[in-house]
C-alpha cells in the first residue's frame, strides 16, 4: 500500500523495538502520534511499613498501550454480531 519496500519496514521496526525497549527500561512513556503510547506499569506485594518495601516486592511489570483518539472513538462505534 505504498513504495516502501518490506526490508525498510522491518528494519524500522526492528529500530522503532530497540528505542521503546530503552525509553521504557528507563521509566519513560512512549509516544507513537495518533496511533497512542506505551509505558511500564508494575505491581507489588503489598507491605505493612515503608522499610518493608524494596526491589523484590516489585512483582508483574507489563507495558500497557494507550490508543491515541481516533482508535479510542472506533473502538467506541464497533457494532458487534454473533457468528
Amino acid at each position: 500500500m505504498c513504495t516502501v519496500n518490506g526490508a525498510d519496514i522491518r528494519a524500522v521496526l526492528y529500530a522503532l523495538v530497540e528505542a521503546m525497549q530503552s525509553s521504557l527500561s528507563n521509566g519513560q512513556a512512549v509516544r507513537l502520534g495518533e496511533l497512542g503510547s506505551l509505558r511500564v506499569s508494575i505491581g507489588s506485594e503489598g507491605k505493612a511499613t515503608e522499610k518493608e518495601i524494596n526491589s523484590s516486592s516489585i512483582k508483574n511489570a507489563k507495558v500497557i498501550f494507550t490508543p491515541g483518539k481516533d482508535i479510542k472513538k472506533m473502538l467506541d462505534t464497533l457494532e458487534y454480531e454473533k457468528m
